[in-house]
């Protein structure tokens, strides 16, 4: 029987500024999903073939991972407000310009911009999710905000292939474009807190040398559950289910949104979790929980541990994702939080670079089969959560 207390418990929701920043991350995603959903096809109507097209996405990912840090710095610089509304402002450009390309030049170059962009929006965001909330608060938002980022990644590829499929393969990029105007318009007209800008010498609070070690753990973190989680989604699961029991790619799509609904359920409990084990033993249990998914992938014989495994990447990613965010926000210095959500995107882009071409490479050439890209995602797991714990210890979060 459930507790009537629990029934009658409100959901605490964000408001003010807060609410409308979720409902802009979650648009900007929902554009970000259309675009990637054609954006093979629409290289390939322009005339590039699968090299070219996969330079394309490296491309888009190599802008990201190279805007980052300077979006980060530039937040603190001249405030979030103003970065999130340049992004818009870049991604509506970019938008708007691969609508009328004719090129696959013009095409590189608009695709470069959007990476941009999506860099100056979200490492700003980021940041701006910690500033706007109280320091009790920072793990029920930064949860909102990964559910605003996985609802809208998981709707926008289902609406890009609806509207391409009406109107064209062009068609998403002027929808996202829209999607940007419709933010930098309520940049405009929302009020927004006073921020404080940086105009001196950064000041670190606190020891220089454990603050260095307590980031430096938790970026390798960050990298190693990304690493893990999409080289396996994105590689090894798939051809398992495919060469071992001979699954097709409707039944391969149901894995993998049964991953992302297990990321989504698991949310509402984080601050639960973080209260019974603190930050950092919730973010070792969902490193455990990876590395368990990957031991299951690797050496289970049964359809089942597939589901399982799906499964238990969801949770581990919905777990480590928001309580990181929230981790960063109290370990970084107040005056360079922007940075440091950069370091934490930069991580993360790392991983989604490197994650897919290495479990291929070992896959390949260590004599393992899929095993060894596993067995080297378990590696880096395992080193990266002993970093972590040691480097949080002098923090007692």
């Amino acid at each position: 029987m459930i507790p009537r207390t629990f029934l009658s418990r409100r959901i605490d929701l964000p408001s003010g500024p807060l609410a409308i920043l979720m409902g802009l991350v979650f648009l900007k995603q929902i554009g970000n999903g259309m675009i990637w959903s054609v954006i093979a096809l629409y290289g390939q109507e322009l005339g590039a073939g699968p090299t070219v097209i996969g330079l394309l996405v490296s491309c888009y990912g190599g802008a990201r991972l190279m805007a980052n840090l300077p979006s980060g710095l530039a937040s603190e610089r001249f405030g979030r407000r103003r970065m999130m509304q340049i992004g818009c402002v870049l991604l509506a450009l970019a938008s708007f310009g691969v609508v009328f390309t004719h090129s696959i030049e013009a095409f590189f170059v608009g695709i470069l911009l959007l990476g941009m962009a999506s860099a100056s929006f979200m490492t700003a965001a980021l940041a701006a999710v910690a500033d706007l909330g109280t320091p009790g608060q920072r793990l029920r938002d930064a949860s909102f905000y990964q559910a605003a980022n996985m609802t809208g990644t998981a709707l926008g590829p289902a609406l890009g292939g609806l509207i391409a499929a009406s109107w064209g393969y062009s068609a998403p990029y002027f929808v996202n474009g829209l999607i940007a105007l419709a933010g930098v318009a309520a940049f405009v007209l929302i009020p927004w807190p006073k921020e404080n800008r940086v105009t001196g010498p950064r000041e670190a609070t606190g020891s220089v040398r454990a603050i260095a070690a307590a980031s430096a753990g938790v970026g390798l973190m960050y990298f190693a559950i990304f690493y893990a989680r999409t080289a396996s989604n994105w590689i090894v699961m798939p051809l398992i289910a495919q060469s071992q029991f001979g699954w097709d790619m409707a039944a391969i799509g149901m894995l993998l949104t049964a991953g992302a609904c297990a990321n989504l359920v698991v949310l509402p409990f984080n601050a639960m979790l973080s209260r019974a084990f603190g930050r950092v033993g919730s973010i070792i249990i969902a490193g455990l929980a990876t590395f368990a998914a990957c031991a299951l992938l690797a050496f289970g014989h049964h359809p089942v541990f597939l589901w399982l495994t799906a499964i238990m990447f969801g949770a581990g990613s919905g777990i480590a994702t928001p309580t990181l965010i929230a981790y960063v926000a109290e370990v970084a210095p107040d005056n360079q939080r922007g940075l440091y959500m950069g370091l934490l995107r930069t991580a993360q882009d790392f991983a989604l670079i490197l994650g897919p071409f290495f479990t291929g490479v070992l896959s390949d050439h260590l004599g393992f089969g899929y095993q060894g890209g596993l067995m080297g995602s378990m590696v880096i797991l395992i080193a990266s959560i002993l970093v972590f714990w040691r480097g949080a210890k002098s923090r007692n979060f």
